[in-house]
């Protein structure tokens, strides 16, 4: 079991190391062309797991600077955008099951595949893209989102 200052910490780095984010509370902004990226680190009301919460806020569909991700025009757990990936976020975001490696390991996913990700969601044509070939199928989308990005 790892405490959770280090596991916040860990977390924390990953998106600082990026340079591109920008912390407020427990959530992480991305500012983009077309759209504001939400990263969102919720702890569970039951036990010592986490979320992580992802919010696609689009920007012709409104003004927001710093939207709540279950207000954003498409928000998702991590895991139902990375699937393939949903062992190492699951067993991560628990403070119960994780430990040092699993979170270099999750911190790597972070940098490496889950922090390019979202850069790509910042650009209109990129979401239509991800809608038309199902990405988004296993999160919530407004319907206004839903007939923009159609």
């Amino acid at each position: 079991m790892i405490n959770k200052k280090d596991f916040k910490k860990s977390i924390s780095y990953s998106f600082e190391k990026s340079n591109l984010y920008t912390k407020k509370g427990q959530s992480w902004y991305l500012d983009g062309k077309d759209s504001t990226i939400v990263v969102n680190l919720q702890k569970s009301n039951f036990n010592e797991e986490y979320f992580m919460n992802i919010g696609i806020w689009l920007k012709a569909l409104g003004i927001a600077t710093f939207p709540s991700f279950n207000k954003c025009h498409l928000y998702f757990r991590l895991e139902k955008l990375f699937p393939e990936d949903r062992a190492l976020i699951l067993n991560s975001l628990s403070l119960e099951r994780t430990n040092s490696q699993l979170l270099d390991d999750f911190s790597q996913f972070i940098i490496l595949k889950m922090i390019p990700f979202l850069q790509h969601c910042t650009e209109e044509n990129q979401l239509i893209e991800f809608m038309k070939v199902g990405r988004f199928k296993n999160g919530i989308i407004s319907k206004e989102a839903k007939d923009y990005l159609s």
